[in-house]
């Protein structure tokens, strides 16, 4: 007779659940891996057009082509402090993810842990019940020996 874990179906959900945890977290990563790379162009941009803007003022330039640098500086700050938010709710969407996944995993190991008791019951109870056959066989065997000693004699006499 083999073991059957009478919850086994349910820590098959479990790890399932544990997996789409698992894969949430990978997706949640990447996009917060994404919105860094992106405000990381954005804060490149930035720093170039202020170095452009900084060399534009050591030389004879409009004052037109001036504003309109200004302009541009203004509106990449704007976008960069919108990147930063983006950034910031998907470092936050990637802790989210990261608790669900060792919510999951500590629900998925509470279940793991009850099949290795139950495993281990089960394992001590079919040593107990194969000591008892064995038990049972030898005694066998030795009354059926007994029976043979007392009853060859007897055979022998007569």
């Amino acid at each position: 007779m083999s073991f059957r874990f009478r919850l086994q179906r349910l820590l098959e959900l479990r790890e399932q659940h544990e997996q789409a945890k698992a894969r949430e977290l990978a997706a949640a990563q990447d996009v917060a891996e994404q919105a860094e790379q992106a405000r990381e162009a954005i804060a490149a941009l930035r720093a170039d057009s202020h170095a452009h803007v900084h060399r534009a003022t050591r030389r004879e330039t409009r004052i037109g082509h001036l504003q309109q640098l200004g302009t541009v500086l203004a509106s990449l700050d704007e976008r960069l402090v919108l990147a930063t938010d983006v950034c910031r709710q998907a470092d936050e969407g990637v802790e989210a993810a990261q608790k669900t996944l060792e919510e999951a995993a500590r629900d998925r190991r509470v279940l793991d842990r009850l099949k290795e008791r139950h495993t281990d019951v089960w394992r001590t109870e079919e040593a107990a019940r194969d000591r008892v056959r064995m038990d049972e066989a030898a005694l066998t065997q030795f009354a059926r020996k007994q029976e043979e000693t007392t009853t060859a004699p007897a055979e022998n006499a007569g």
